[in-house]
Protein backbone atom coordinates (compact mmCIF):
# COMPACT_ATOMS: atom_id res chain seq x y z
CA UNK A 1 0.00 0.00 0.00
CA UNK A 2 2.53 2.09 0.98
CA UNK A 3 4.27 1.58 -2.43
CA UNK A 4 1.07 2.62 -4.19
CA UNK A 5 0.36 5.88 -2.41
CA UNK A 6 4.35 7.10 -2.73
CA UNK A 7 3.63 6.36 -6.53
CA UNK A 8 0.37 8.34 -6.68
CA UNK A 9 2.57 11.26 -4.85
CA UNK A 10 4.91 11.70 -7.51
CA UNK A 11 2.22 10.90 -10.46
CA UNK A 12 0.26 14.00 -8.81
CA UNK A 13 3.12 16.17 -9.85
CA UNK A 14 1.01 16.17 -13.18
CA UNK A 15 -2.22 17.29 -11.35
CA UNK A 16 -1.40 21.43 -12.02
CA UNK A 17 -0.98 20.88 -15.40
CA UNK A 18 -3.99 18.43 -15.98
CA UNK A 19 -6.67 20.83 -14.39
CA UNK A 20 -5.03 23.86 -16.32
CA UNK A 21 -5.87 21.59 -19.70
CA UNK A 22 -9.15 20.57 -18.21
CA UNK A 23 -10.71 24.00 -16.77
CA UNK A 24 -9.26 26.09 -19.93
CA UNK A 25 -10.71 23.80 -22.37
CA UNK A 26 -13.56 23.86 -20.40
CA UNK A 27 -14.22 27.61 -20.32
CA UNK A 28 -13.11 28.36 -23.75
CA UNK A 29 -15.40 25.86 -24.90
CA UNK A 30 -18.25 26.45 -22.96
CA UNK A 31 -17.47 30.46 -24.27
CA UNK A 32 -17.51 29.50 -28.00
CA UNK A 33 -20.60 26.98 -27.73
CA UNK A 34 -23.37 29.59 -26.57
CA UNK A 35 -23.09 31.00 -30.31
CA UNK A 36 -22.97 27.57 -32.17
CA UNK A 37 -25.74 26.69 -29.61
CA UNK A 38 -28.00 29.77 -30.82
CA UNK A 39 -26.80 29.02 -34.49
CA UNK A 40 -28.34 25.63 -34.27
CA UNK A 41 -31.72 26.59 -32.71
CA UNK A 42 -32.01 29.69 -35.34
CA UNK A 43 -35.12 29.92 -37.96
CA UNK A 44 -32.26 30.39 -40.54
CA UNK A 45 -31.43 27.30 -42.34
CA UNK A 46 -28.00 29.09 -43.16
CA UNK A 47 -26.24 29.38 -39.26
CA UNK A 48 -28.14 26.16 -38.54
CA UNK A 49 -25.95 24.11 -41.65
CA UNK A 50 -22.89 26.28 -40.91
CA UNK A 51 -22.93 25.46 -36.98
CA UNK A 52 -24.27 22.03 -37.27
CA UNK A 53 -20.89 21.23 -39.53
CA UNK A 54 -18.41 22.82 -37.11
CA UNK A 55 -20.14 20.77 -34.56
CA UNK A 56 -20.01 17.46 -36.89
CA UNK A 57 -16.01 18.42 -37.59
CA UNK A 58 -15.61 19.02 -33.93
CA UNK A 59 -17.13 15.72 -32.53
CA UNK A 60 -16.35 13.82 -35.31
CA UNK A 61 -12.37 13.63 -35.55
CA UNK A 62 -10.89 11.81 -32.34
CA UNK A 63 -9.19 14.21 -29.68
CA UNK A 64 -5.32 12.85 -30.77
CA UNK A 65 -6.09 13.14 -34.47
CA UNK A 66 -7.25 16.89 -32.86
CA UNK A 67 -3.84 17.93 -31.12
CA UNK A 68 -1.73 15.84 -33.73
CA UNK A 69 -2.56 17.84 -36.78
CA UNK A 70 -2.59 21.41 -34.61
CA UNK A 71 0.62 20.62 -32.85
CA UNK A 72 2.24 19.23 -35.72
CA UNK A 73 0.24 20.38 -39.06
CA UNK A 74 0.46 24.02 -37.67
CA UNK A 75 4.09 23.52 -36.96
CA UNK A 76 5.19 22.40 -40.12
CA UNK A 77 2.89 25.57 -41.69
CA UNK A 78 5.72 27.82 -39.60
CA UNK A 79 2.93 28.52 -36.83
CA UNK A 80 4.77 27.16 -33.62
CA UNK A 81 2.88 26.12 -30.62
CA UNK A 82 3.84 24.84 -27.27
CA UNK A 83 2.54 21.59 -26.44
CA UNK A 84 0.16 22.67 -23.23
CA UNK A 85 -1.15 25.53 -25.51
CA UNK A 86 -1.71 23.17 -28.57
CA UNK A 87 -3.42 20.77 -26.05
CA UNK A 88 -5.60 23.76 -24.75
CA UNK A 89 -6.37 24.62 -28.36
CA UNK A 90 -7.28 21.41 -29.63
CA UNK A 91 -9.85 20.38 -26.33
CA UNK A 92 -11.31 24.00 -26.86
CA UNK A 93 -12.30 23.03 -30.30
CA UNK A 94 -13.74 19.58 -28.94
CA UNK A 95 -15.93 20.99 -25.86
CA UNK A 96 -17.15 23.52 -28.32
CA UNK A 97 -18.73 21.19 -30.24
CA UNK A 98 -19.85 18.37 -27.23
CA UNK A 99 -21.11 21.71 -25.31
CA UNK A 100 -23.07 23.62 -28.04
CA UNK A 101 -25.08 20.46 -28.08
CA UNK A 102 -25.51 20.21 -24.42
CA UNK A 103 -27.00 23.99 -24.46
CA UNK A 104 -29.31 23.38 -27.26
CA UNK A 105 -30.79 20.26 -25.36
CA UNK A 106 -30.93 22.93 -22.83
CA UNK A 107 -32.67 25.71 -24.43
CA UNK A 108 -34.98 22.99 -26.07
CA UNK A 109 -35.91 21.48 -23.15
CA UNK A 110 -37.61 24.90 -21.95
CA UNK A 111 -41.23 24.68 -23.17
CA UNK A 112 -42.25 26.77 -25.92
CA UNK A 113 -44.71 28.56 -23.72
CA UNK A 114 -42.34 30.58 -21.76
CA UNK A 115 -41.08 32.25 -25.15
CA UNK A 116 -44.60 32.69 -25.83
CA UNK A 117 -45.72 34.30 -22.72
CA UNK A 118 -42.50 36.88 -22.73
CA UNK A 119 -43.67 37.58 -25.81
CA UNK A 120 -47.24 38.22 -24.77
CA UNK A 121 -45.08 40.23 -21.96
CA UNK A 122 -43.90 42.68 -24.52
CA UNK A 123 -40.45 41.19 -23.82
CA UNK A 124 -37.75 41.60 -26.35
CA UNK A 125 -36.38 38.09 -28.06
CA UNK A 126 -32.63 39.05 -26.26
CA UNK A 127 -34.52 39.97 -22.81
CA UNK A 128 -37.08 36.80 -23.55
CA UNK A 129 -33.44 34.69 -23.46
CA UNK A 130 -31.52 36.03 -20.71
CA UNK A 131 -34.32 36.13 -17.72
CA UNK A 132 -36.62 33.65 -19.05
CA UNK A 133 -35.12 30.60 -21.46
CA UNK A 134 -31.34 30.61 -20.43
CA UNK A 135 -31.98 30.48 -16.70
CA UNK A 136 -35.03 27.55 -16.86
CA UNK A 137 -32.14 25.91 -19.41
CA UNK A 138 -29.44 26.10 -17.47
CA UNK A 139 -31.16 23.44 -14.79
CA UNK A 140 -30.82 21.35 -17.79
CA UNK A 141 -27.59 21.44 -18.61
CA UNK A 142 -25.64 21.76 -15.60
CA UNK A 143 -25.54 17.88 -14.78
CA UNK A 144 -24.67 17.15 -18.19
CA UNK A 145 -21.93 19.95 -18.45
CA UNK A 146 -20.15 18.28 -15.52
CA UNK A 147 -20.36 14.99 -16.63
CA UNK A 148 -18.85 16.13 -19.47
CA UNK A 149 -15.98 18.21 -17.80
CA UNK A 150 -15.55 15.26 -16.01
CA UNK A 151 -14.82 12.76 -19.36
CA UNK A 152 -12.57 15.89 -20.07
CA UNK A 153 -10.58 15.61 -17.39
CA UNK A 154 -9.73 11.89 -18.26
CA UNK A 155 -9.58 12.62 -22.13
CA UNK A 156 -7.37 14.93 -21.49
CA UNK A 157 -4.89 12.32 -21.02
CA UNK A 158 -4.54 12.13 -25.21
CA UNK A 159 -1.64 15.43 -24.66
CA UNK A 160 0.81 13.26 -23.03
CA UNK A 161 1.68 12.28 -26.65
CA UNK A 162 2.29 15.36 -28.17
CA UNK A 163 4.47 16.02 -24.60
CA UNK A 164 2.43 17.65 -22.20
CA UNK A 165 3.33 17.08 -18.85
CA UNK A 166 0.32 16.07 -17.04
CA UNK A 167 -0.83 13.19 -14.56
CA UNK A 168 -0.43 10.33 -17.84
CA UNK A 169 2.52 11.83 -18.74
CA UNK A 170 4.13 11.53 -14.99
CA UNK A 171 2.91 7.98 -15.18
CA UNK A 172 4.34 7.13 -18.18
CA UNK A 173 8.02 8.16 -16.84
CA UNK A 174 7.15 6.58 -13.92
CA UNK A 175 6.20 3.36 -15.53
CA UNK A 176 9.82 3.04 -17.17
CA UNK A 177 11.68 2.92 -13.87
CA UNK A 178 9.47 0.99 -11.63
CA UNK A 179 9.40 -3.13 -12.10
CA UNK A 180 5.44 -2.90 -11.86
CA UNK A 181 4.79 -0.49 -14.44
CA UNK A 182 1.01 -2.41 -14.39
CA UNK A 183 0.95 -1.01 -10.73
CA UNK A 184 2.02 2.37 -11.56
CA UNK A 185 -0.94 2.57 -13.98
CA UNK A 186 -3.25 1.64 -11.54
CA UNK A 187 -2.26 4.32 -9.39
CA UNK A 188 -3.04 6.47 -12.09
CA UNK A 189 -6.56 5.75 -12.37
CA UNK A 190 -6.97 5.79 -8.85
CA UNK A 191 -6.28 9.24 -8.67
CA UNK A 192 -8.00 10.08 -11.13
CA UNK A 193 -10.96 8.74 -9.67
CA UNK A 194 -10.17 10.27 -6.69
CA UNK A 195 -10.38 13.94 -8.18
CA UNK A 196 -13.47 12.74 -10.53
CA UNK A 197 -15.85 11.28 -7.69
CA UNK A 198 -15.90 14.80 -5.54
CA UNK A 199 -16.79 16.48 -8.94
CA UNK A 200 -19.51 14.05 -9.56
CA UNK A 201 -21.01 14.47 -6.29
CA UNK A 202 -20.69 18.31 -6.49
CA UNK A 203 -22.22 18.04 -9.50
CA UNK A 204 -24.97 16.63 -7.86
CA UNK A 205 -25.56 19.34 -5.33
CA UNK A 206 -25.28 21.91 -8.07
CA UNK A 207 -28.00 20.88 -10.45
CA UNK A 208 -30.86 21.05 -7.44
CA UNK A 209 -29.19 23.55 -5.73
CA UNK A 210 -29.58 25.82 -9.22
CA UNK A 211 -32.92 25.13 -10.15
CA UNK A 212 -33.93 26.31 -6.34
CA UNK A 213 -32.29 29.31 -6.89
CA UNK A 214 -33.94 30.36 -10.63
CA UNK A 215 -37.47 28.86 -9.09
CA UNK A 216 -37.37 25.90 -11.45
CA UNK A 217 -38.61 22.64 -9.97
CA UNK A 218 -35.71 20.02 -10.98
Amino acid sequence: MNEYLGWMQAIAGGLGTTFILTVSSFVIGGVLAFPLAMARVAKNPFPRVLSGGFIAIARGIPPIAWLFVIFFGLGQLGLKLNSVTAAIIGLSVISAGYLAEIYRSGLLAVPTGQGEASTALGLSRWVALRKVIVPQAVVTVLPIAIAFFIGLLKDSAVASVIGVQDVTAFALSLSRREADSFGVFLAAGALYLIISIPIAVFGRWLGPWTARRVGVAS
